[in-house]
Order: structure tokens, then sequence, then C-alpha cells
């Protein structure tokens, strides 16, 4: 298939070029030649920007979530630790889960709380 592709490019651009260094009659007028993608446009998906950061975590339910990668939850043990050092009246509660969080836990975690961290390992 591939050599296919190579092998029509190539005769198209051969062809193009055939056009294009031709000596154009007065008739004719210039000549023009349009270069397209062959695998067409591609649309990006929509983009939502970031949510506000949150000013002070004083007192604020902070959800730290961990997908499992190894490492990740040492991660954060050390994230929790220096969260409840820095601000002890902060509630900390632990999410954990596969990668991709899905509906139904963001759904949760953003009901149950005010700024949210999402660790990784590796």
């Amino acid at each position: 298939m591939k050599s296919h592709v190579v092998s029509l490019f190539a005769a198209t651009l051969a062809l193009a070029c055939a056009i294009a260094l031709s000596p154009a009659s007065p008739a004719q007028g210039a000549v023009t030649l349009e270069v397209l993608n062959p695998r067409g446009e591609i649309v990006p998906p929509p983009t939502l920007a970031p949510a506000p950061g949150v000013a002070d975590l004083a007192g604020k339910k902070i959800g730290i979530y961990w997908n499992h990668k190894a490492g990740g939850n040492l991660f954060l043990d050390v994230i929790e630790k220096l969260l409840k050092e820095k601000y002890p009246t902060a509630i900390l509660s632990r999410y954990e889960g596969p990668f991709d969080l899905g509906e139904a836990m963001a759904a949760k975690v953003s009901r149950e709380a005010d700024a949210f961290i999402y660790g990784v390992g590796d």
C-alpha cells in the first residue's frame, strides 16, 4: 500500500512539475496548482479553559487521586504529608482508580473536593 501511495505521489509530482515548467502560451495565462493533504483536514477537538486556581487551601477539601501507576502512591503520600503540615485545617481525601477517571468518579470528586491533585507514577 505504501509503495502505491509513493508511486501515486511521485507521478502526481512529476505531472505537476511538467505542467509548471512548460511554457504557458499567452492564451492560457498563469497556471496555479493547489497541493492538498491526502489525509484531509483534521478538526481539533474542542478545548476547555482550566478552572481557576484556589487562592488558599486552608480549610478546603482537597482530593488526591492515584491512578495505580507504580510509585505514584509514594509521591502522593509525601504530597499529603506536606499539605497537612502547611494547611492543618485542610481536609484531604484519597481516591484511586484507572488512568481515566471516568464520568462517575470525576463527578464524585468535583462534588466532594474544592481542589484536586491527580498523581501519576513511573
